[in-house]
């Protein structure tokens, strides 16, 4: 079958799938079921490009599955301690990305055998997984599908528009030492119609205002892109095109969602300072 064939229908399947768990979801249950499916399986493959055999990491996944299970299913009344624990969690995991956007570039590798290191299966995917489960359920404590959808659109418009624009008009390398094919036009231009999907989004959705929608295009713009940058520096460490090949065409979960991972701790506590101070 023709590559770009098999790369458009196996994207459609994952949309597909995504929307219908986003909006065929009883206080966002069936999402949080498909998000843990996605955690378990990018989990084994981060630890397979970072050579980590421990299953500590399966276990984390289980706990915390079960945690965020709970938070959803507590009445509105009785989350304050749950969501304390989330701020606490992504407020580690925010830190973590921080400091791996650091050595991306300072080019600093994190030391092999480090506590990090054998930690960061669950601060790089577990818990960006467990946010993104709650994420539609931040403002008014209200599951609200509009929300993560936007999000993911917002990064599928900036994903689509910067390889779109950079391949037409790029010319200055973003990164070159780790990503050789991404430019600063197509950097700007995936941000430029992300902030206009983010305008339609809050124009179309009753869901945040338009100030709120804007503020977050740039965020996940920003923060997407260093993201996949981060990603593409772990692979280059383990000498890794992609993460696996489960998804044909795409390579693997890890490659297809390492933007959403990234963005999902500065989304989270966003929207909770946005809860916060309405």
């Amino acid at each position: 079958m023709n590559e770009t064939l098999t790369r458009s229908l196996s994207g459609l399947v994952y949309i597909i799938v995504l929307i219908s768990a986003i909006f065929y979801s009883d206080n966002g249950y069936t999402f949080a079921v498909l998000m843990f499916i996605f955690a378990g399986i990018s989990c084994w493959e981060f630890n397979r490009l970072l050579n980590i055999k421990s299953i500590r990491s399966y276990f984390q996944l289980i706990v915390l599955a079960a945690f965020t299970y709970i938070t959803l299913a507590t009445d509105i009344s009785d989350k304050n301690n749950a969501t304390t624990a989330f701020i606490i969690f992504a407020s580690t995991t925010f830190i973590t990305h921080l400091y791996l956007t650091y050595n991306l570039f300072k080019f600093k590798k994190v030391k092999e055998n480090s506590l990090l290191r054998q930690q960061l299966p669950m601060l790089y995917v577990l818990i960006p997984f467990a946010l993104l489960t709650l994420t539609p359920s931040v403002v008014n404590s209200t599951y609200n599908p509009y929300i993560i959808l936007g999000v993911f659109i917002i990064i599928w418009s900036n994903d689509t528009f910067a390889y779109v624009v950079g391949k037409s008009l790029g010319k200055t390398k973003l990164y070159e030492k780790i990503s050789p094919k991404k430019t600063i036009e197509g950097f700007i231009g995936g941000m430029v119609f992300g902030v206009i999907s983010a305008i339609l989004i809050a124009n179309l959705t009753e869901s945040l205002s338009i100030t709120h929608w804007i503020s977050l295009s740039i965020i996940i713009s920003i923060t997407g892109a260093i993201g996949d940058l981060v990603a593409s520096k772990f692979k280059r460490e383990a000498n890794s095109k992609d993460s696996s090949n489960l998804i044909p065409g795409h390579g693997g979960f890890l490659d297809r969602l390492d933007s959403l991972i990234f963005v999902s701790s500065f989304v989270y506590l966003y929207l909770q300072i946005i809860n916060y101070v309405s």
